[in-house]
């Protein structure tokens, strides 16, 4: 196997997202309460930034409606989909069409809406928006949680995914804290 390197100056866009297509992602949908009603967008940028405080972060292109709605707001839900959930996936990751229509939704939550059999649901209030490139982030202050036995959605190679049924499972492994010894 032969593996090429291209540096930095040298880096094309299509290179990036094909090397970071190899990655598995969870995709969750992104949701608020906005002042013309329900509002959301699919992400698959979702990352943990720390426990204490617990923060998350998720990424979204500087053009995006959905976004610019969302990051104006005091509260929003992450709701990372469930493996059975792809139409809710896609539903918001359009700009079109009525997006609450797909899935089984809690529109009444004084947060955000809350997506009923999420793998998790984070209500979150948003500390910070910041600039990213051709992206913006989005910093969110966990404020609750709520998670299901169930396997989440990835994005890999461009497609949606279903995990395995045996990932996940207890397998014996090497202790992780290795060098610490």
């Amino acid at each position: 196997m032969t593996i090429m390197f291209e540096r930095p100056q040298a880096l094309e866009a299509s290179s990036l997202r094909r090397a970071m297509g190899r990655i598995p992602t969870s995709v969750a949908v992104v949701t608020g309460h906005g002042p013309d009603g329900p509002v959301g967008m699919t992400v698959g940028s979702l990352a943990t930034v720390s426990l204490d405080p617990p923060l998350v972060t998720f990424f979204a292109m500087k053009n995006s409606r959905s976004f610019a709605v969302l990051s104006g707001l005091e509260r929003i839900c992450i709701n990372v989909l469930d493996e059975d959930q792809t139409d809710v996936c896609f539903a918001f990751a359009s700009s079109t069409g009525s997006k609450f229509e797909a899935g089984d939704w809690d529109l009444a939550s004084e947060s955000a809406p809350v997506l009923k059999n999420a793998a998790v649901s984070m209500e979150c209030s948003i500390d910070s928006v910041f600039d990213a490139g051709d992206h913006y982030g989005l910093m969110a202050r966990l404020t609750s949680l709520q998670t299901a036995d169930s396997r989440p959605l990835v994005f890999y190679r461009g497609l949606i995914s279903r995990l395995h049924p045996n990932c996940g499972r207890q397998a014996k492994t090497n202790r992780l804290d290795w060098w610490a010894q």
